[in-house]
């Protein structure tokens, strides 16, 4: 980089607001404190938060602007990322194996058995390799962060922020279902019965599959490393594309695309084992709630539009 291009640079951050030049650096260390004491030991995952944290306040205004949308996603996975240090002491002392299971079977019971255990006697390398793609984690959280950005630069300023904080909200929200209603996936089911044992690890499930098939250990990388094995309710996976439908329904090349991802997060969320349809209906549940509740706190949005490049031209009558 230029003399010239650092000096502006410096100059720019000099004139920045004081939480980017005293409060992010402030946080930031202490985060980094609070994780060598908890966890003993720094990862790269910790080094690599502060970097963006920090790069976001000091890279240019630019980024600082940015840092408006990028900041709630980045707080969403430092919470998530740190569940694992305090779950069990948090977590209600019931976990619930039966019900959620006992629901699907009877709400949506196939010949006796639920529509989790009647897909895993029905796979196909096709579907494995489609609703593998779809839960692959950078899709569904890609998509969100991509459309949040897409209304920041087109000057929906409003929207992408409301958009965003409903996204991390929601989340926290079901992050507390955790603790307050801890509850089995249909996986574990599967794989260990009704009896609960807090020493299972966490598993890919019916996501294997797909590992199988592009020969790369990406699921078992990421599901299998969870935060939390009794974390099924609510499914979160399906909230993220239905908030991305529902914001992004204004931009016509856009919405189609977005609804069939979002019945495909659906469908591949109960075939791959993950979770019951119970666990999707209350994570829709919690999103509308959450956009309820915004809406009531601070009113609706700017007016919605179609971004320029999406409007259909208006045709001018010809006079005769």
């Amino acid at each position: 980089m230029k003399a010239s291009a650092l000096r502006e640079r410096v100059e720019q951050a000099r004139r920045a607001h004081p939480f980017f030049r005293i409060g992010v650096p402030l946080l930031c260390a202490v985060y980094l404190l609070g994780v060598k004491a908890v966890a003993g030991h720094l990862g790269p995952e910790h080094m690599a938060l502060v970097v963006l944290v920090m790069g976001f306040a000091f890279w240019s205004d630019r980024s600082r602007s940015l840092a408006r949308i990028a900041y709630p996603f980045l707080l969403w996975a430092l919470v998530y990322d740190s569940m694992r240090w305090y779950a069990d002491y948090i977590r209600s002392p019931i976990i619930h194996v039966h019900e959620p299971y006992e629901f699907d079977l009877r709400w949506f019971g196939i010949h006796g058995l639920t529509p989790n255990e009647w897909l895993q006697r029905h796979t196909s390398r096709v579907l494995d390799f489609l609703c593998g793609l779809a839960y692959t984690p950078m899709f569904f959280i890609g998509e969100s962060i991509l459309l949040s950005i897409y209304f920041l630069a087109k000057g929906q300023v409003r929207r992408a922020e409301r958009f965003v904080w409903i996204f991390v909200i929601a989340n926290f929200v079901g992050f507390s279902f955790y603790y307050v209603y801890p509850a089995a996936p249909p996986w574990y089911v599967s794989d260990h019965g009704f009896v609960v044992d807090l020493a299972v690890r966490a598993s890919p499930a019916g996501a294997i599959r797909f590992d199988h098939l592009i020969g790369i250990p990406l699921m078992q990388g990421f599901y299998g490393k969870s935060a939390d094995v009794f974390g099924a309710i609510p499914s979160l996976h399906v909230v993220y594309p239905f908030l991305a439908v529902v914001y992004g329904w204004q931009l016509r090349r856009f919405r189609w695309v977005a609804l069939a991802y979002f019945l495909l997060v659906c469908f591949a969320a109960v075939y791959l084992n993950h979770h019951y349809l119970l666990d999707i209906f209350i994570g829709l549940g919690i999103a509308l709630a959450v956009m309820g509740v915004f809406r009531a706190a601070f009113g609706a949005v700017e007016p919605r539009r179609v971004a320029a490049d999406e409007e259909e031209p208006e045709l001018t009558p010809v006079r005769t």
